[in-house]
Formats: structure tokens, C-alpha cells, sequence
């Protein structure tokens, strides 16, 4: 309330000033504004005489300056300090006349004694260092601070400035003085503004010569003052926003011994680096915090959150080793035979059935799984879940009809829910698979409606990668014998084909899903189905640790496809590449900067913000 009352008088007093303003003092500034200096001077004079303020002052000492006129400049510069004695910046304009005028030793003169004479006042150190900084008196602004520290005892004053004065002079090893003398003394409500320096250093270094500064700095420190947990917090937080998760487990390992707080930064490691798909380190970070036993802060929530991390790496992983499968597979089942199957355990038994189902082939297993689970529930949205998991596994297993039924039923329950539409869109895309195009198409078009953003997308993509395929099949069905070589006389063998290396990639068949990719690019090499094939082989190549092969395919596509519908995906995939994989960020920052700059409709722009954010040093959470 107060505030708001401020802002108000501020407003208020605001329109008096200019209602009050004089014919006289309007004219001077009409003069000043369309540069005629010699009529404003003349009328800036007669004001400032009857009485001196600030306001007209620094129109008269600019207009003085344009005109070379440094002796009247002096003469009223002098008068204003006369009537203003403790105002500090207009002694340093006065010095500024002295060099403008071109008499460097008695403006220097002018600067020092400021210096020397600047009271021992929070308030004057912090306008003299203001004044010294407008005037691009770098230097000057640092001796002020610097003085100003010694005479009131503080040297953590204006220590934002000061950072700000070293950064203009590119003082990089006096910064990181500045920074940890902020956090010397182990103040832990100083980490946060020493992060901010950091994070402002940081902004523009392009060769990483900066960042690799600040570690070694942070590196030296750490070891030579090893009880200061400031210092451990802030090499802790640096590597973090590298993303060098694996060093940043070992100091998280060493604040938790430090601060007695076994387990609660280890698993604040763990989730960032799982979050950021270094699910090595984040295994590595949980199985720490689970060695300690049940005593040790996060236990059992180690206990919890490793199955999922296991499993996320699993399902991102191309080829998966059987072996690390089965180990899930057993661990799974140990929970769910310990703890029960019921709605509290409802994520471990969904995510149980897919591994059965998909990755150790044991479908039956993953049907009586989900069939006991939708026995054991009476929340109707949980079953219906358990439904689509369970059309899931028979669409798999190649039971078009049983898998289509049980999508229609969650539909036809659910008809204007998320759910529902997850469900539509599913028997959809079972349609695409099977070839019926005009089928799947009149089903995704009612959902490019649906409230849900991300299924809406899904479905106005495949709708129209259907309708573009089908003219282009029509367009060209008088000269195009590729039908009759390629499918036995069926028509559209790119479309149909492209469906089988979806409904493989489905499968998690990725070697025969390449297969069928390759074999759409040579079906229809100059299609409208070629980005989608090259887009497809990324995402696998991704999965199979070829980083250098999906940004080869994703740029192809970005060059040569940038108007069609996949461009703002390959883009997005681009910049989470640099940034997860290639751990190059000024790169991935740049293909975060292009989604918002160059597809503001993109479903991707708010993540690609926050990414681009993050990457710049704004925040860690």
C-alpha cells in the first residue's frame, strides 16, 4: 500500500512540475531540443540565476559544452557547487569542464582531491562512484569505492559496483577477488549475489577462457580453505551450469559430509543430472545415497526414484542390453511383490508392464500385469490408463482389434478429457499403421481441436502429413510406375511405407525401422516424406549415441526443409543436442534463440526461453 501511495505522489508531483514549468523555461528546452544552444544558454542563465536546481543546471552545463564555451561552463559549475557544497557530482563536472577544455593536470587534480577529501558517508562514496561512472571514469569510480570502504570500515560496499567497474575494464582476476571476498567469511547470504557476478562474467565468453578462470579459481580456493562450504557451494554450482554433473557429485558427496547433511545435496545432483539425460551420474548419485542405509537423509525416496531413472535411461538407450533389461525387470517386480499392486504403486506398474512388453518380450506377462492392476483400482481415470497401456501391448503384439476396442472404449468414456484424446489419437495412429489413411486422417482432424496443445499438434502433423502424401500420390499417378516396382500395383508405397518404419520405431525395432526409412528417401527422394525419414533417423541415431550422424541428419533438414512442418522439431532437437550431448551451449543457445526468433507459433518456444535462460546463467533450480 505504501508503495503504491509513493508511485502515486511520484505521478502527482511529476504533473505539477511540468504544470508549473514557466513559458520561459519551456521555450529554453524547445531551443535545447532542436539545438540551438546559443538562444537556450541565454535563457538557461537567466533561469538558473533566479534560482539554481539540477533540472535546468545540466540542460545550461550540456549546452555550454556542445559551444566550447568551458570558461562560462566553469564559472556556473562553480556557482551550483557554491549553492550545493556536498553534492558530489558536480564537483566531478567541474573536473570534466577542466577536460574538455583540454587541461588534463587540473582536471586529474580536480578528480584526486575528490578522492582524497570524500566523506566518510555511505551516501557520498556512493554518488561520487555514480558521478565518476557516468563520466566513463572508470579508475576514478573504483579509487571512490575503494576509499569509501577504508573510511567506514566495510570492504563489502558497493561491491555490485565494483564488480560492474572491473568488468568494463575486463579485469577478469579482480573479479573473482571480488566474488571471494564476498563469500570469505562463509556468509551464506552472499552466495547468491556471487553467483550473480559469476553468471555476469560469464555472459560473453564465447572460448570458455572465463568459465575455465573462474573453476581454477574456485578449484584453488576449495582446496586451501577447506572449511569454507561457500566456497565448495559456488565450484558445486559452476559445474552445474556446464552441466559437468559427474565433478559435481563430488562436492556434493563433500558439502553433505560438511554440513552433517548426508544425502539431501546428493540428491539434488541426482534429479538435475536425470533431468538433463546424465543418467550415469544420477544412478551414480542415488546408489551413494542408498550405501549410507535408512538413516541417511533421502533414502527412501534414492530408493524410489532409481527405478525411474534406470528405466528413462533404458527406454532412451539403442540397442538395450537384455542384461540391463532383466536387472530392471527383477528389481521391478521386487518392489511391486513388496509394496503391492494399487493406486499408490500405479507408475511402477505402468512403467513395469512397458519394460515386460517392449524390451525382455514377455507381452502376456505385461497384459495379466495391467488386467490385475484394473482389477485392483475403482478410480475410473486409473483404469482407463490401464486400458490404453494395455491396447499399447496388444497393438504391439500385432492385435489390431483387441487394441483398437479398448482405445475406442477410453475414448467413448472420455470423450472431451485428456485421456480420451490420448486414446483417439492412439487408435488413429493405429489406422496409419495399418494403411487406413482416410480413416486415420477424419479421426485426426476432429482431434487438431482437442484442449490438450500436445496432442492437437500431434494430430494436425500427422493429418497432414497424410493429406500431403495423398495429393502428391494423386498428382502423380499417371507417370509414377514406382507403385507398381515397389508395391505390387498398391498405391502410395512412400506413405505406406513410412507407416511401417512408425509402427517399427513403435516396436522399438529401430535396425528394421532404418530399413524402412532408407527405403522411403528411395521411393520418393524429392517427396514431402523425406525430412520426416531424416527426422526419424535422427532421434534413432540419438538413442544409439551417434550424436554426429543426428546433427549431419537434423541440419539437412534445417537447410534444405525450413518452411515444412518438422523444421521448428529439427531446430528444437538441434539445440537439445548441443546442449545435452555435444555439451557445446553457446551453440545450443543459438538454436534456443532461433525457435523464439524464427518460430514464435512453435509449441517449443516457452521450453526453448527457459533453456536459453538457463544456459545464459539466470537461474538453477
Amino acid at each position: 500500500m505504501k508503495r503504491i501511495l509513493f508511485v502515486l505522489l511520484l505521478v502527482l508531483s511529476c504533473g505539477l512540475l511540468f504544470a508549473q514549468q514557466s513559458d520561459e523555461e519551456k521555450l529554453a528546452l524547445q531551443y535545447y531540443k532542436d539545438k540551438e544552444y546559443d538562444k537556450a544558454i541565454e535563457l538557461f542563465e537567466k533561469i538558473q540565476g533566479k534560482k539554481p536546481n539540477s533540472y535546468i543546471y545540466y540542460y545550461y552545463y550540456s549546452s555550454l559544452l556542445e559551444l566550447d564555451r568551458y570558461d562560462e561552463a566553469e564559472k556556473m559549475v562553480k556557482k551550483q557547487i557554491k549553492s550545493l557544497p556536498n553534492v558530489q557530482r558536480y564537483k566531478v563536472d567541474l573536473g570534466y569542464v577542466y577536460e574538455r577544455a583540454g587541461d588534463n593536470q587540473k582536471s586529474e587534480k580536480n578528480y584526486q582531491d575528490l578522492i582524497k577529501n570524500l566523506p566518510a558517508k555511505e551516501a557520498s562514496v556512493q554518488e561520487l562512484y555514480s558521478a565518476f561512472y557516468a563520466r566513463g571514469k572508470y579508475d576514478y569510480a573504483i579509487e571512490a569505492i575503494q576509499k569509501g570502504r577504508r573510511l567506514l570500515n566495510n570492504d563489502k560496499l558497493l561491491s555490485k559496483e565494483l564488480i560492474t567497474m572491473y568488468q568494463h575494464l575486463n579485469q577478469i582476476d579482480k573479479i573473482m577477488d571480488e566474488i571471494l571476498s564476498l563469500v570469505k567469511d562463509d556468509d551464506q547470504a552472499y552466495l547468491e549475489p556471487a553467483q550473480t557476478a559469476i553468471q555476469n562474467l560469464l555472459l560473453d565468453d564465447e572460448d570458455q577462457q572465463k568459465y575455465n578462470t573462474v573453476k581454477t579459481t574456485l578449484q584453488k580456493n576449495t582446496q586451501k580453505y577447506p572449511s569454507n562450504i561457500c566456497y565448495l557451494t559456488l565450484l558445486y554450482w559452476i559445474d552445474q551450469l556446464h552441466k559437468d554433473y559427474e565433478e559435481a557429485l563430488v562436492l556434493a558427496k563433500s558439502i553433505d559430509k560438511r554440513t552433517k547433511m548426508e544425502g539431501i545435496k546428493t540428491y539434488e545432483l541426482a534429479s538435475i543430472a536425470a533431468e538433463n539425460k546424465d543418467y550415469e551420474t544420477a544412478i551414480e548419485a542415488l546408489n551413494y545415497i542408498i550405501s549410507k542405509g535408512e538413516d541417511a537423509h533421502n533414502y527412501v525416496l534414492a530408493k524410489m526414484k532409481i527405478l525411474d531413472v534406470r528405466y528413462q535411461q533404458l527406454i532412451s538407450t539403442s540397442p538395450v542390453k537384455m542384461a540391463d533389461a532383466i536387472n530392471l525387470e527383477k528389481d521391478f517386480k521386487k518392489v511391486l511383490d513388496e509394496n503391492g499392486i494399487h493406486s499408490g504403486t500405479s507408475d511402477w506398474i505402468r512403467k513395469y508392464a512397458h519394460l515386460l512388453a517392449f524390451y525382455v518380450d514377455k507381452p502376456q506377462g505385461a497384459i495379466d500385469l495391467l488386467n490385475e492392476a484394473m482389477a485392483n483400482t475403482r478410480d475410473a481415470n486409473e483404469k482407463n490408463q490401464y486400458k490404453i497401456d494395455l491396447a499399447d501391448v496388444q497393438l504391439y503384439m500385432g492385435d489390431i482389434w483387441d487394441a483398437s476396442l479398448n482405445y475406442s472404449q477410453v475414448d467413448k468414456e472420455l470423450p472431451n478429457d485428456a485421456l480420451g484424446n490420448e486414446a483417439k489419437f492412439k487408435n488413429a495412429k493405429l489406422s496409419f499403421y495399418i494403411g487406413e489413411f482416410d480413416w486415420a486422417k477424419s479421426q485426426l482432424d476432429v482431434l487438431s481441436a482437442a484442449t490438450t496443445k500436445l496432442i492437437a499438434n500431434d494430430a494436425i502433423y500427422f493429418s497432414l502429413l497424410i493429406a500431403d502424401n495423398q495429393e502428391e500420390e494423386e498428382e502423380g499417378d499417371e507417370a509414377d510406375t514406382s507403385a507398381f516396382l515397389f508395391d505390387g500395383g498398391n498405391s502410395n508405397p512412400p506413405l505406406k511405407k513410412y507407416a511401417e518404419a512408425d509402427f517399427l520405431i513403435f516396436q522399438n525395432k529401430d535396425d528394421a525401422a532404418l530399413v524402412a526409412l532408407d527405403s522411403v528417401i528411395t521411393l520418393s527422394p524429392f517427396g514431402t516424406l523425406v525430412d520426416d525419414a531424416l527426422y526419424q533417423k535422427a532421434l534413432i541415431y540419438i538413442k544409439r549415441k551417434d550424436y554426429l550422424g543426428a546433427e549431419s541428419l537434423l541440419k539437412k533438414i534445417e537447410e534444405n526443409h525450413g518452411s515444412e512442418l518438422l523444421a521448428d522439431d529439427a531446430v528444437y532437437q538441434l539445440a537439445e543436442l548441443y546442449e545435452y550431448y555435444l555439451k557445446d551451449f553457446n551453440k545450443a543457445m543459438e538454436y534456443y534463440q532461433k525457435i523464439m526468433r524464427d518460430f514464435s507459433s512453435s509449441l517449443y518456444v516457452v521450453e526453448a526461453r527457459k533453456h536459453y535462460r538457463m544456459l545464459r546463467g539466470d537461474a538453477i533450480e
